[in-house]
């Protein structure tokens, strides 16, 4: 079997707020799918309830061989088979299986930028709003911002809480 015919696992890129809609049409055409979702508490002027979103909006997991992926295409909602120079690229079964284990116990999820390190950031709320950087080094929920000073060729390190940064 070439890897055209193998099964593995893609990421498809959904129609805005069709992520479930596309896993429940694949897994009744017999596509394995999943969409990771996450339980969040909304509030209206009149009362609140919880409801499951999906954790990566506009994305659907779903495994097929890519001798199938028009089928998949085709599917209502579906707008295109996530890739990078023209390479469908398949995702790590462990990193799916990771998903479907952490969706399944209920832990608390809450999505991020993808940040690592090296990257610009800017730092979007709390006393240091507006200051830039590069992130040095990840601990749990703190960030070791790098702000550097071309000009003079000096640098300051100063950690920071890791929800209070987005990129730059």
């Amino acid at each position: 079997m070439n890897a055209l015919e193998s099964f593995n696992w893609y990421v498809l890129y959904t129609k805005p707020r069709h992520e479930k809609f596309v896993e429940s049409n694949l897994i009744e055409k017999g596509v394995e799918a999943f969409t990771p979702k996450v339980t969040l508490r909304k509030k209206w002027s009149d009362r609140s309830k919880l409801v499951q979103e999906p954790l990566f909006r506009g994305y659907c997991f779903a495994k097929f061989p890519l001798t199938d992926k028009l089928n998949v295409i085709m599917q209502q909602g579906v707008l295109q088979i996530v890739h990078f120079n023209y390479q469908y690229v398949p995702v790590p079964e462990e990193v799916v299986a990771s998903l479907k284990i952490i969706s399944e116990k209920g832990v608390q999820l809450d999505p991020c930028p993808y940040l690592k390190i090296g990257d610009k950031v800017v730092i979007r709320r709390g006393p240091l709003k507006g200051v830039e950087g590069f992130i040095l080094e990840r601990r749990n929920k703190n960030t070791s911002l790098v702000i550097s000073i071309d000009v003079i060729a000096s640098s300051v390190q100063c950690f920071v809480d890791a929800d209070c940064v987005d990129a730059a």
